[in-house]
């Protein structure tokens, strides 16, 4: 008789970029053009209607100061991440799987947690 035996793991890693800062009205006379008012407005217009960053970074390098542009590139294209919590080194979350073969058929069995 065979067996298939695995060993599965899931873990978590949360990270995060830097904090950068950002003057909306920067972003004013950029196509597209912000129009909004708010914060909220802000992260919609970061998120929605910028689709593709490089492009705006290049078609607006004229309108935008070259701290606004690094940020842009680092929150955007080449983020630079510090880990700020990672499972792995708190604690293990894994579990084996196993399947039997009996006479030509594949039957699966129990999960183990580890």
């Amino acid at each position: 008789m065979k067996i298939k035996i695995k060993k599965i793991e899931t873990f978590t890693i949360t990270h995060s970029t830097e904090d950068f800062v950002f003057d909306l009205n920067e972003f004013r006379t950029c196509t597209p053009a912000f129009i909004g008012k708010t914060h909220k407005d802000f992260m919609d217009y970061l998120t929605n209607d910028i689709d593709d960053m490089a492009k705006f970074l290049y078609e607006n390098k004229d309108l935008i100061c070259q701290s606004t542009q690094k940020s842009l590139y680092l929150l955007e294209i080449e983020p630079k991440y510090t880990v700020i919590e990672d499972s792995r080194e708190s604690y293990e979350d894994s579990w084996y799987t196993m399947e039997k073969q009996i006479e030509g058929k594949v039957v699966p069995s129990e999960k183990k947690s580890v």
